[in-house]
């Protein structure tokens, strides 16, 4: 029993190292030619798994923050302050850095201990910039000379923020600023996941306050559930270790439990309508994402060009605008929607560069026999892409019949 509570911090340590490892590895990671996950600054787009959503589209990023805030919440109404104790950059990064808790260093071992959290800083402060630029782009900048000011303050001013939480902060933060501590105690039911002392065993503690005295954020949970907890678990394995060389027949006095009850129930009212509405917002993420149009497309009337007869047919002019949004040229043919007796001119091919846009011309022939009822046609112009089989987006027109008359 006590190597499994032993193994509860071990565990942790593993957790920690993957999400740590996973969250410095994601910007080197490529999809396309192009990071896995980053908002690149230049063109205003979100890259997310090989897409590029921009700003245009940003409501998908809205849906998707609804998911993660909605996800939180299910979480917590099932684990308690899981996140805190195990995956919180703020706790991971705390743990990292334990060394600065020793309160009985001489100078030296303080000064090398604080260049090393300085060098620990630097490094998430680098790896928060590589979340909007391009490490590659980072670290050849740095050797050449080229990168912008405006990122090498980014840099620095992340760094010593980031050196300054560990340095002075540190737990605090947890207990005093963090709006997810505050908000927790909101979200928790009978049911919920916490750490606390069980009352049935409770007689059977020795005040040895080693639950106290391993505590990050100096509770005492032998006085029930507080909000400041981050179920970290070091009071259950501090609790483990005394009653192991107590001899005593329970292997631990503080545990996790299903509420003070220990009830595990899963499906409850208020974690089915979180869960559902988790589900939706996560549904109509994956729908957005997956039909995203890959280009956008848009006819303008040419102002500079008056509707005019040309031998038997009508000419109109149009500016149209194409913007490709995704990372491979992009090949477009036009055409009109439901309307067979016309003529299309424009420069072909039409071909757009990735992440650029493109203003052309366009002149429409229609017989003129056509607008003798009709003076004014609404029409349809279709853009068909680099697939011929995907559906092709569409921008409604108007098409006059000239003002004089046809000699």
């Amino acid at each position: 029993m006590m190597m499994m509570k032993i193994e509860l911090q071990q565990k942790r340590w593993v957790v920690r190292i993957i999400f740590t490892a996973i969250y410095l590895l994601i910007p080197f990671i490529k999809i396309n030619g192009d990071s896995i996950l980053r908002f690149d600054i230049p063109s205003l787009g979100l890259l997310f798994f090989g897409k590029t959503i921009y700003i245009e589209n940003f409501f998908i990023v809205l849906i998707f923050t609804f998911f993660i805030t909605f996800l939180i919440i299910l979480i917590t109404q099932l684990y308690g302050r899981i996140w805190c104790g195990w995956l919180c950059p703020q706790t991971v990064m705390m743990n990292f850095t334990k060394f600065l808790e020793n309160k009985n260093l001489s100078f030296f071992t303080k000064f090398l201990f604080h260049t090393a959290v300085l060098a620990i800083s630097a490094l998430i402060g680098a790896s928060m910039v590589w979340y909007f630029v391009s490490p590659y782009a980072f670290f050849s900048g740095l050797t050449d000379g080229t990168i912008s000011s405006v990122t090498v303050w980014f840099f620095i001013v992340l760094t010593i923020i980031t050196y300054l939480n560990f340095a002075l902060i540190r737990y605090k933060f947890c207990t005093t600023i963090c709006p997810y501590s505050k908000l927790q105690s909101v979200m928790f039911d009978d049911n919920t996941l916490i750490i606390a002392m069980d009352p049935e065993t409770s007689y059977k503690c020795v005040k040895c306050q080693a639950c106290v005295n391993t505590c990050p954020v100096g509770i005492d949970i032998r006085q029930g559930m507080d909000s400041q907890c981050i179920n970290c678990g070091r009071c259950i394995t501090a609790c483990t270790k005394t009653m192991t060389r107590e001899n005593e027949d329970v292997s631990s006095l503080i545990n996790y439990i299903y509420g003070f009850n220990n009830r595990k129930k899963t499906f409850r009212t208020n974690v089915i309508i979180t869960g559902v509405v988790t589900a939706l917002f996560l549904s109509g993420f994956l729908f957005m994402a997956a039909t995203m149009k890959p280009y956008e497309f848009q006819v303008f009337p040419n102002s500079a060009f008056l509707p005019r007869y040309k031998d038997d047919q009508v000419i109109n002019s149009y500016e149209i605008m194409l913007r490709n949004l995704t990372k491979d040229n992009l090949r477009v043919e036009l055409k009109l929607k439901d309307f067979k007796n016309y003529e299309l001119q424009y420069p072909q091919p039409l071909v757009v560069a990735p992440d650029e846009t493109l203003k052309e011309k366009v002149f429409l022939f229609i017989p003129a026999a056509e607008l003798k009822k009709k003076p004014i046609l609404s029409l349809t112009m279709q853009s068909l892409g680099n697939d011929e089989k995907g559906k092709p987006l569409e921008s409604e027109l108007s098409f006059r019949r000239p003002i004089r008359k046809k000699k």
